[in-house]
């Protein structure tokens, strides 16, 4: 996020900071350590900065409810890892990238965990998927449907 709210200390007043910044200074002359406070609502886009600072000195003054911060969205790591995946032309490349994220989530990898990420990128026949990563050493059989990454 590139934009966010932060609260005067001494005014109290509502106002849009970059967040990539250190300090700025507000309308009451009072300079803001940025490292120091918290910054709420954090956006990418400028123009809803602007709109969410008005709401939030607008309910600071007593006209209305506060804006309700964004929740953000939890991320399927199946999908993150799929969404890696798709960009990788070499099968091979593809297979060791699928693997590394997997153990990077989990020690003990099982086939539930590569039959969600199969269906992801369109592979269909898991039981090949898994083969495959055995016969060329990507994984090693640990028990019955347990996998560790090499």
């Amino acid at each position: 996020m590139k934009y966010g709210v932060i609260i005067c200390p001494k005014c109290g007043k509502a106002r849009g900071v970059e967040s990539r910044r250190k300090t700025t200074t507000c309308q009451c002359g009072r300079k803001i350590i940025l490292t120091r406070m918290k910054l709420q609502f954090p956006t990418d886009s400028p123009h809803e900065l602007a709109d969410i600072v008005g709401k939030v000195n607008a309910s600071l003054k007593g006209g209305g409810p506060m804006p309700s911060a964004k929740k953000k969205r939890k991320t399927n790591s199946y999908a993150v890892i799929s969404e890696k995946a798709k960009v990788t032309k070499d099968p091979l490349e593809k297979m060791r990238l699928i693997v590394a994220e997997l153990a990077a989530q989990k020690s003990e990898l099982d086939a539930d965990d590569f039959k969600q990420v199969a269906i992801m990128i369109g592979k269909e026949n898991l039981e090949d998927m898994i083969v495959r990563l055995l016969d060329l050493g990507i994984i090693y059989e640990i028990g019955p449907g347990k996998f560790k990454a090499v």
